[in-house]
């Protein structure tokens, strides 16, 4: 899987042109609450959503907001579904 970490601009010009097939919640090692997002592109790329500030993957205080930000990007989703 080749790495490719994507800012939110990035990742909205990605999605609009069909380069991203879906994404994934991760949480933050050592955390109750903050949340990351890993990006899974359509071409069997994968990265994380990068803080335009630092480069550094984006860590979001909650679902709630990791979920605005996937649909700022143009995911949509009616629910969330743990892992087995």
């Amino acid at each position: 899987m080749i790495e490719c970490n994507r800012t939110m601009e990035q990742a909205r010009r990605d999605f609009s042109a069909g380069r991203l097939s879906s994404a994934l919640f991760v949480r933050v090692p050592m955390s109750q609450g903050e949340w990351q997002i890993r990006l899974l592109g359509a071409k069997g790329d994968a990265g994380m959503l990068l803080d335009v500030k630092n480069l550094e993957p984006q860590v979001f205080p909650g679902l709630d907001s990791a979920a605005r930000a996937l649909e700022q990007i143009g995911f949509s989703f009616s629910q969330l579904k743990p892992a087995p």
